[in-house]
């Protein structure tokens, strides 16, 4: 299954894949390609170690773009880098060196990104003076962003698990187009179930949201779109049944209005941005492993601009927001990174309580919860049936 057909298919091989998984430059592209031009695709992978899938793949995008009168994004010179000279920045070596780090170990990040990461550590470098050391070392700038729609209301749930959104973001890894379901926190931002498909079923969104309660609950409300494994358009679909045997309101957005499941839609351009644009990923299972791994970053590790710019989706979810900033202004002002959070502060999946049997009084009715499902309703004394 493919967006697109290749005109010839690769021989499978010793350079038929890209053992490093690595993302190349626009430069970098356009000396490949011509290489292809004079020695064939297949010497020209040979060489340069990139695939000849890929090399395929580029100068389709080539065509495509000469054809349409502008000049080929995929194999454009990118403007020089500003010289030493005409950027002046005035900051400690030791907070320069910093900043890299933190970009290089995420190039993903942009400056305002890594600014906050930063802070987090105690460490303060507003993100002008970032951006201006990561152009000194290669970072461009990204294109100028569409004006934002109209205004719209603006919503937050007040607890964790009051309200999760779900979404499906769909990519693909050579040929074979991937499933990835996103289970959202809509308090804290904190991913609490995710999973990667090979098609995007009801069924595999149903396993997804199980996983998510037996890990973290059940939450009260979901958010969705009106997608078809979401929603049917006449009578009652699959799942709202599932969700209504866990008790769960489903709530379903306006149609064609990607706005009000937002906050799961910026998490999907984030790992487009951050992971699924620059690898290239090997195989499903290579993408699974990779996705584990940013997801657990965003949720520990990655600082989020909706939740105050220095906290991490955990921070909330686990209700120690407090004492984290407060730990983080104790230690703000210096240029050596310190630990926000100690072990008592810490709290990892696996060592998080989590209530498997609950006991709860609504309009006169006793509620008897286990593993997240209600088992039993008794009226209260003194109320009627």
């Amino acid at each position: 299954m493919s967006d697109r057909k290749s005109p010839r298919t690769p021989r499978k091989g010793k350079n038929s894949r890209n053992p490093a998984g690595r993302r190349y430059s626009a430069r970098e592209k356009a000396k490949i390609l011509k290489l292809a031009e004079r020695l064939g695709v297949e010497k020209a992978a040979a060489r340069s170690g990139a695939s000849s899938w890929s090399i395929y793949r580029w100068r389709q995008a080539a065509e495509r773009s000469s054809a349409a009168g502008s000049a080929p994004d995929a194999t454009e010179t990118p403007a020089p880098t500003p010289t030493r000279q005409a950027i002046r920045v005035r900051v400690p070596a030791a907070v320069q060196k910093q900043v890299l780090e933190v970009w290089r170990n995420n190039p993903g990040f942009g400056p305002s990104q890594v600014s906050r990461q930063l802070r987090r550590v105690g460490v303060r470098c507003d993100t002008k003076t970032v951006r201006k050391i990561l152009r000194l070392h290669g970072y461009t700038p990204p294109a100028t962003k569409a004006p934002r729609p109209r205004a719209t209301r603006r919503f937050e749930a007040s607890r964790p698990l009051e309200l999760v959104q779900m979404d499906v973001l769909h990519f693909w890894v050579h040929s074979e187009k991937l499933y990835l379901f996103l289970v959202l926190d809509d308090h804290s931002r904190f991913i609490t179930g995710w999973g990667l498909a090979q098609r995007d079923t009801m069924d595999t969104a149903i396993e997804v949201v199980e996983e998510s309660i037996r890990r973290y609950g059940k939450p009260e409300a979901m958010l969705t779109d009106r997608g078809a494994i979401f929603h049917a358009w006449r009578g009652v679909g699959g799942f709202d049944r599932f969700l209504e045997s866990y008790d769960i309101e489903h709530r379903l957005a306006a149609a064609h209005h990607p706005q009000t499941c937002g906050k799961v839609e910026s998490v999907n351009r984030s790992i487009q941005k951050e992971l699924i644009d620059r690898v290239e990923f090997q195989s499903f299972l290579d993408a699974k492993a990779q996705i584990s791994g940013w997801v657990d970053g965003y949720n520990h590790q990655r600082t989020h601009e909706g939740i105050g710019g220095v906290l991490v989706p955990a921070d909330r979810f686990f209700g120690r927001a407090d004492r984290v900033l407060a730990r983080i202004e104790s230690n703000s002002g210096g240029t050596r990174p310190r630990d926000p959070l100690p072990r008592e502060l810490q709290t990892e999946d696996a060592e998080r309580a989590i209530s498997l049997f609950q006991l709860r009084s609504t309009a006169g009715i006793i509620e008897v919860w286990l593993f997240g499902r209600c088992i039993a309703r008794l009226p209260r004394e003194g109320t009627q049936d």
